[in-house]
């Protein structure tokens, strides 16, 4: 089966193909293996998931951010299988009690993906995750991620300013990367001749060509705080670290951003606010923080809505309660759903879009950030003004029908948003 046969199939159409697979005389454990990884590729997965289960060696992709399943293989199998992507990562095959990294490279048309594949042992034999990178996937266009336009217009007008410090938070696959990569990316096409741009990264994933790309090694030393003093030397107008992880690599970002650069980064925190208020416990000086932070953003991915079998959804009287409770505008409820379609393998959706909350660092927060106001104040400060939440933004997507209220409350919790 060709790559373009392989991509229409269904995720079931698939597992029947496995399953016939299998039972042919001239049965070979590489052209199952082969299927397995391409098909998670051609389905758009982040991850492939093959691991030991009670009914056999289960394949599952993530995909969205949600897990589908494409089926359980004979139990017999499981070894084989493992060897094969080992032998395909260039690990040890005949070594089953410890744990090891790898990468595997597929071609499909003209297109490179990698996988980077960790194997571990685990009571039921080893479990296999490999997590899927292509060039094609991370660089997107700024104005594809689903931002809405008045918040690309602010984004937009603090990046082409090339100062300061710029921070992206949210849980672990949240899109803060992505969102940093189409910022470079923007920034390298449009100022190429006036600014030169380079990364920090731990470790570096995608492999441009586009801008500098510097790899974390603690073995020689070179950690986030390291990398920085030493790019800050290299003439940068642009710098983007990986991580904020500690004192002293905020403490030179902060300086950086001080010093006529643009530092772009991501901090773990719950919310917009709180990253200010996490920056000023790190003890750094307020006065460093309120002068060079220009502004964050907090995000979610929620499951964009197929656009192919969208369609109006009637809510019951208990979850329109509800929503008119988190719900802050008078314009009219209303709310979509998927029905399934062969276009997004009947699941009711395709893709994934942020919601998300942009917090500008102005005179007002400023002067909150010098008083060293806690999360709680800064908020209460921020709907004084009608501040735009996070909440606001995916209702907003829910109502135009770009995803569903439950994916908006998946992604946020009601602990978070009711308090």
């Amino acid at each position: 089966m060709n790559d373009e046969q392989l991509a229409r199939a269904t995720l079931e159409e698939t597992s029947a193909l496995l399953a016939a697979l299998v039972e042919r005389e001239d049965f070979k454990v590489s052209e199952l293996t082969d299927l397995v990884l391409r098909k998670g590729v051609l389905s758009r997965a982040s991850d492939i998931h093959i691991e030991p289960h009670r009914r056999g060696v289960r394949v599952r992709y993530r995909i969205d951010g949600v897990f589908q399943d494409v089926g359980y293989l004979p139990a017999r199998l499981h070894d084989q299988i493992v060897s094969r992507i080992k032998v395909l990562s260039d690990l040890l095959s005949h070594r089953r009690e410890i744990v090891q990294e790898g990468r595997i490279s597929i071609g499909l048309g003209a297109q490179q993906t990698d996988l980077r594949v960790s194997v571990v042992p685990t009571v039921g034999g080893e479990k296999v995750v490999a997590r899927v990178f292509s060039v094609a996937r991370a660089i997107l266009d700024l104005g594809e991620i689903g931002y809405s336009e008045s918040m690309l217009h602010r984004l937009r007008a603090i990046m082409f300013d090339l100062e300061g410090l710029f921070l992206m938070t949210g849980p672990s696959g949240s899109g803060k990367t992505t969102t940093l990569y189409a910022l470079l990316h923007e920034i390298n096409r449009e100022l190429d001749a006036y600014c030169s741009i380079i990364t920090i990264e731990d470790p570096v994933e995608f492999e441009f060509g586009l801008w500098s790309q510097l790899q974390v090694n603690r073995n020689v030393g070179l950690d986030f705080a390291a990398g920085l003093k030493a790019v800050l030397r290299q003439d940068p107008e642009v710098i983007m670290v990986g991580e904020i992880r500690d004192l002293e690599t905020a403490e030179v970002a902060l300086h950086a951003g001080l010093t006529g650069h643009l530092v772009l980064s991501t901090l773990h925190s719950g919310s917009a606010p709180e990253t200010v208020t996490r920056l000023i416990n790190m003890d750094l000086e307020p006065f460093v923080v309120a002068s060079a932070l220009t502004g964050t953003i907090a995000q979610r991915l929620v499951r964009r809505l197929c656009s192919e079998c969208a369609e109006p959804v009637e809510h019951p009287p208990a979850k329109l309660e509800l929503i008119r409770r988190l719900y802050q505008g008078d314009d009219e409820l209303r709310f979509f759903g998927g029905k399934g379609c062969e276009a997004c393998d009947f699941t009711g959706y395709r893709g994934r879009l942020p919601v998300a909350e942009f917090l500008d660092v102005d005179e007002d927060l400023r002067a909150l950030i010098l008083e060293k106001a806690r999360t709680s104040e800064i908020l209460h400060a921020l709907l004084e003004r009608g501040w735009y939440t996070i909440l606001d933004d995916g209702l907003d997507k829910a109502r135009q029908g770009l995803t569903t209220f439950e994916e908006v409350l998946r992604s946020i919790s009601l602990r978070e948003v009711l308090a």
